[in-house]
């Protein structure tokens, strides 16, 4: 039995994907300890991990009032901004309680720093396509937007780093790629067939496991009976990205008579009395179980976070992806390109989507087979890549020798 740490980024497209490795990981026997934020306490003690609440620097509200505009730079600087306070509470219950191992999402800077500065063995995780600095970037729009914002919260970074160097410079986040940050060995949470190309492929500290999805880590219910046999459209724009009704009325209006039934999430927190006067073909709610209705789904709506767009494919759904800002626009690039759906890119470039362009996507996606074999393809590759069981493998790999013996050790004793 091995002492694990996990340190998780507070959000759901975050945490959703740990949960499952998390279970597979006390289910095998280890005791797993997962830093989190208060309103993910409940799902981490239901995979089994024992809860440890983050000190103040970071939560959910934080991060969607930072990516309501897109803005990937101002989301760098308050994961950055946030790094030197959540560390020195990480630091002081690692120094308590050494693990054998420390895991942490890939965007969760201070474990890296932890890591390093500690000279743990570490695993990082990423739940997003590899980022390198100016690689892939969609054209100069997106590059003089993010120098603009770089420019404007230049104090921030500024003052961010120095409070990150309090815990001494060796050990500050210098290495490239920019995303993830890395561990001895990196997980990244996709397959090499939808990830876009990059010289990681070849790289052996990084490993393309596929996806980490596991429903009964999902707490969401609801009432299937209320669905009819008409083709099910579900549309939403995931869990930070909320209170857009623009977008949700523009999709009422695209959909509203064609011969379809819709799922609509609008986001937790999201006054359902706006759509009091939904069309008769919708259901909307604040949050659908999202794997049990992509299960059931013909076409799925999507923001084309990494998060939802992996469970679309999953399930083998085609897509229309209405990103809502440029990590997003990459992800959805790489579907449009592979086949398996198509790309309104208009939001992240300050142009609402109309009625009329999303119909026709709709229309055209639904009506050609090839989008949805070639996204059926996509999810085989995420589903052969090993997902939460190739992670667990993966990380009981790194485990020191006294932790693996300890687990032998107790697998023995049960035997």
């Amino acid at each position: 039995m091995a002492n694990l740490v996990v340190l998780s980024l507070p959000a759901y497209g975050h945490v959703n994907p740990l949960l499952p490795i998390v279970a597979e990981l006390v289910q095998r026997g280890h005791v797993v300890r997962v830093f989190g934020g208060r309103e993910f306490e409940a799902s981490i003690r239901q995979a089994g991990g024992r809860f440890v609440p983050y000190g103040p620097g970071l939560s959910q509200a934080d991060l969607m009032r930072n990516l309501t505009d897109g803005d990937l730079v101002r989301w760098l600087a308050l994961i950055l901004g946030a790094t030197g306070p959540l560390l020195g509470g990480v630091l002081d219950e690692l120094q308590r309680d050494r693990p054998d191992l420390l895991v942490f999402d890939g965007t969760a800077v201070w474990g890296e720093m932890a890591a390093t500065k500690l000279r743990l063995p570490s695993v990082s995780i990423s739940t997003a396509f590899i980022f390198e600095v100016f690689a892939g970037l969609e054209g100069g729009g997106e590059f003089a937007r993010y120098m603009a914002t770089l420019v404007k919260l230049f104090p921030q970074f500024v003052a961010a780093w120095l409070r990150m160097a309090r815990y001494g410079t060796y050990n500050l986040p210098w290495r490239m790629p920019l995303m993830p940050r890395q561990g001895q060995v990196t997980l990244v949470l996709t397959s090499r067939a939808i990830h876009p190309a990059t010289s990681r492929f070849d790289n052996p500290r990084f490993a393309f496991i596929g996806s980490s999805i596991d429903p009964s880590t999902r707490a969401e219910t609801f009432d299937f009976s209320r669905l009819d046999r008409r083709p099910l459209v579900y549309v939403s724009l995931g869990t930070l990205h909320i209170g857009n009704h623009g977008f949700f009325d523009t999709a009422m209006q695209a959909l509203r008579d064609l011969p379809v039934q819709v799922l609509l999430s609008v986001g937790r927190g999201t006054d359902l009395g706006h759509f009091a006067d939904a069309p008769a073909n919708f259901i909307v709610a604040n949050a659908f179980p999202q794997l049990a209705v992509l299960e059931r789904a013909s076409l799925f709506v999507t923001h084309a976070g990494l998060n939802s767009m992996h469970e679309g494919l999953w399930f083998g759904v085609p897509m229309v992806a209405v990103p809502q800002q440029f990590e997003q626009l990459r992800n959805a690039r790489s579907i449009e390109r592979a086949g398996a759906g198509v790309v309104l890119d208009g939001q992240c470039f300050g142009r609402p989507v109309a009625a009329d362009a999303l119909r026709a996507a709709i229309e055209a996606v639904s009506a050609r087979s090839s989008y949805r074999e070639t996204a059926a393809a996509l999810g085989r590759s995420l589903h052969e890549a090993g997902g939460y069981r190739e992670a667990a493998n993966r990380i009981e790999a790194m485990l020191p020798a006294t932790g693996r013996a300890s687990r032998a050790l107790a697998v023995n004793d049960v035997a």
